[in-house]
């Protein structure tokens, strides 16, 4: 018997590991809402979050992210799963990496396939790209070299 007094649930390690995944994810999610719901928004220069949840939205996704968190607590504790517990490093290294792909099409010869791209135009972009691209790849090389510690200082 486990802790919430129902008998230990047996399972493979491969479906631990494909339950664990889809709780993780979920959890993730509802993280951001909750962040949502606390009014915690993205104010970027070209993503620009808007809060257009009522009081009662505001209140009725509380409750429910609560339920979903005791369900998650109690697959957790019945099937004895692991958080995951990624570090702010790895998921900025995992996200530049995704973005890095993205911005080396961000430039005119990938535009071609969109129709002609204009002198003008590729003399613009095709050096801001370039800067955006490189950006990416320092950030995730900033975080790649070292591995911090507990206290967020690197080893």
């Amino acid at each position: 018997m486990n802790d919430s007094g129902s008998r230990a649930i047996a399972l493979t390690e491969n479906h631990r590991r494909s339950i664990s995944v889809s709780l993780h994810l979920l959890d993730r999610q509802v993280c951001q809402w909750e962040r949502w719901v606390n009014g915690d928004l993205a104010p970027g220069v070209m993503y620009q979050q808007q809060n257009t949840l009522s009081v009662s939205q505001k209140t009725q996704m509380r409750a429910r992210i609560a339920k979903l968190r005791e369900l998650m607590v109690r697959l957790r504790d019945d099937l004895q799963l692991e958080p995951d517990k990624p570090t702010t490093a790895q998921l900025i290294v995992g996200q530049a990496t995704i973005l890095w792909e993205m911005l080396t099409e961000l430039n005119s010869s990938s535009l071609h396939g969109y129709g002609e791209v204009s002198p003008e135009l590729a003399a613009y972009l095709d050096p801001l790209g370039e800067g955006l691209t490189r950006e990416m790849h320092e950030i995730s090389r900033l975080f790649s070299q070292s591995t911090p510690n507990s206290n967020g200082e690197s080893r």
